[in-house]
């Protein structure tokens, strides 16, 4: 039992809200992105016999190329904060130890 409750309090159910919230702001953006990205496809092809599919795959394309590069940038600024926060706690720790001498 005592492992179930210690499991619960590890649990970030706020994060995990956040988190679901996120990333139901995240799907409304790329939903109105997609309309955007699907009219501009429309004018520089304009629909002739098999235009639409062809303009389906370029939107298709094009949203997933960006779509990399973003994951990718969020990623490295991931690590790179992970890296500064790992740092600091070591200072904080060493500072602790520091006091604690004393």
């Amino acid at each position: 039992m005592s492992d179930f409750r210690e499991n619960v309090e590890k649990l970030n159910i706020r994060g995990i809200v956040m988190s679901s919230v996120m990333t139901a702001f995240g799907l409304v953006v790329a939903l109105s992105w997609k309309d955007a990205i699907n009219g501009l496809v429309a004018r520089i092809l304009p629909n002739t016999d098999g235009g639409s599919l062809l303009s389906l795959f370029i939107t298709a394309g094009a949203v997933t190329v960006l779509v990399v590069v973003l994951a990718s940038v969020a990623l490295r600024i991931n690590r790179r904060l992970e890296g500064q926060l790992e740092r600091l706690t070591d200072q904080l720790d060493k500072m602790g130890d520091l006091f604690e001498r004393d």
